[in-house]
């Protein structure tokens, strides 16, 4: 072990024992800090090891786990080590070359930085985010930047105001990823409201997507994603057309034809190309070369201009009841889609490694009237709902990060989330929402959406659960319980196999499913083994669905 390990680990362990020092209280979210009794008072402070996923691969992981209320400030650190395959410490969140290391590393350590709590005059944190919604739903909802936590962190900003410098105004808005702010991309949503009347209250939301190319891993940096990179953590080495484990830098036979490659994309000089088509002229046949390889052109962010996607939005909610027994609010919102004309010919599309077909979404959606109620445990939404030509509701959701743009790894080619909408509809139908305590024992929620003036109606389905404190109490051993299950355009993506021209079941597995759990087991006072497990689904180069499994099995210990 190498006097860096040994100064990696002692400044992870100093990053516990300086949280051992704080004092006040605060209510951690999860089970990943501290555990889930919200009585809890005093300074917390955990570690954990065990097994987590990283990109395609599972590593072991060592973390100390802080959690520093002071006041209305809460700090919770997550301070990582990874340990690879040949049993070393690797270098991963720790890196200190350039100032976006710097600042990426120093991030890393944070799983949120947080002032006040939702609903107070002022909320602010920074760092994981959870289900931000913004409004009622229409453009932002249930958003997350913690979709591949642990094995890739962002630093995100959630925030609200309810009064702007006293003013009858309030701001709250969101950040999805300071990283990604440094590169010029970046989701930024901002929402002003204000309430004209005690019992009214109007807003307006404005949600951008600068890039929504930049939500494509490239872990080194160097232009092509990690879904076409073969060597996605060498910024010197990219691809590998043929497969065969050498660089095509490196290859003299990028199809491996057999034959030597001589085309303007095989990176030999000029006067080499020429000689050798010189040396294979003179052979009369004994000698070939390769002038026309087939060759692949793969995305390459560095090729292409930055596709911003926007939505603008308006709402009005007015409180019909508010006491202590039930509250009833009437409610709509208008959004609009904002974005560029972004078509490619084929031979541009071709070049800078998008996929062909993409060109300028339009369209706007409305969902009134609605009315959410609260009554006892049950907290309920019904709204209609019309949306014309390619708006989609919740456009901005907890899937956001996997589908701002997706590389087809068969061709290499890129399509922006804007790009897969469901093109030239109007639909209109009902949306509705249930949340409640079921008899005490577990804390649901489901919601359903169902449009219809199309061939296929347009469905989604999402559901979750916890099982509610009470019953945790009454289960040995058992720390926390909790599941969930998403599915989008339900109908109308193609099966499992990919067929031409098939329609998937109402249960059937596609890219817009989502799923996991999570499952604690008390072992012994402080110390708990969890189980957190997430599911989420590509294509493959055949076509087929790929189901990707993000995994951490842990254990816990808290102090």
């Amino acid at each position: 072990m190498t006097p860096r390990h040994f100064a990696l680990i002692a400044i992870t362990l100093l990053a516990g024992t300086c949280a051992s020092q704080a004092q006040e209280s605060e209510d951690l979210e999860g089970a990943r800090f501290g555990s889930d009794d919200r009585n809890k008072t005093g300074p917390r402070y955990g570690a954990s090891m065990g097994t987590v996923t990283v990109g395609d691969t599972q590593v072991y992981r060592l973390s100390m786990r802080p959690e520093i209320p002071l006041g209305k400030l809460g700090l919770a650190f997550d301070v990582e080590l990874f340990i690879d395959e040949s049993g070393d410490f690797s270098s991963r969140g720790w890196s200190f070359g350039t100032a976006t290391e710097t600042i990426d590393t120093i991030l890393r350590k944070l799983y949120y930085v947080r002032y006040g709590q939702p609903g107070d005059e002022l909320f602010v944190r920074v760092g994981a985010l959870d289900r931000v919604t913004l409004g009622y739903g229409l453009v932002i909802d249930g958003y997350r930047n913690t979709l591949d936590y642990p094995g890739l962190k962002k630093t995100g900003v959630h925030f609200q105001m309810k009064s702007v410098a006293g003013s009858s105004i309030g701001l709250e808005g969101m950040v999805n990823n300071l990283q990604d702010l440094q590169q010029g991309g970046g989701l930024i949503g901002l929402r002003a409201f204000s309430r004209p009347m005690p019992k009214l209250e109007i807003g307006v939301t404005y949600v951008v997507d600068l890039d929504q190319y930049a939500g494509l891993l490239d872990r080194d940096d160097d232009g092509f994603p990690d879904a076409v990179d073969a060597f996605p953590e060498d910024r010197d080495l990219a691809l590998d057309n043929d497969g065969d484990g050498v660089a095509d830098d490196l290859d003299g036979d990028d199809d491996n034809d057999g034959v030597i490659d001589i085309d303007a994309a095989s990176g030999l000089p000029a006067d080499v190309i020429a000689g050798l088509r010189d040396l294979s002229a003179q052979s009369a046949g004994g000698f070939e070369v390769d002038e026309d390889v087939a060759r692949r052109t793969p995305f390459n962010r560095d090729r292409v201009g930055r596709d911003p996607f926007g939505i603008a939005g308006i709402d009005v909610g007015y409180r019909l009841i508010d006491d202590e027994q039930l509250r009833l609010i009437a409610y709509g919102q208008l959004a609009v889609m904002i974005d560029d004309d972004d078509a490619l010919d084929p031979a541009a599309a071709d070049s800078q490694g998008v996929a062909p077909g993409n060109r300028k979404a339009e369209g706007f959606g409305i969902m009134a009237p609605g009315l959410w109620a609260t009554f006892g445990p049950f907290d309920g939404r019904i709204e209609y709902r019309y949306f014309q030509d390619d708006f989609e509701a919740g456009y901005f959701d907890n899937l956001y990060e996997l589908d701002r743009a997706r590389i087809d790894v068969a061709s290499g080619l890129a399509t922006p989330k804007d790009a897969q909408l469901q093109r030239g509809e109007s639909l209109s139908g009902v949306f509705g929402r249930l949340t409640t305590d079921v008899l005490g024992l577990v804390e649901a929620s489901v919601d359903y959406q169902h449009l219809v003036g199309s061939e296929n109606p347009r469905r989604q389905l999402h559901a979750r659960g916890r099982v509610s404190p009470a019953l945790l109490e009454a289960i040995p051993r058992l720390s926390h319980a909790s599941a969930y299950y998403q599915k989008n355009h339900i109908g109308s993506r193609l099966d499992e196999d990919g067929t031409l021209g098939s329609e998937d079941g109402f249960f059937e597995s596609t890219e817009d499913t989502f799923y996991g759990y999570e499952v604690g087991a008390e072992m012994a006072s402080g110390v708990a083994v969890v189980w957190d497990t997430r599911f989420l689904f590509e294509r493959g180069a055949d076509g087929r669905l790929k189901r990707r499994r993000i995994m951490a099995i842990e254990t816990v210990f808290n102090f």
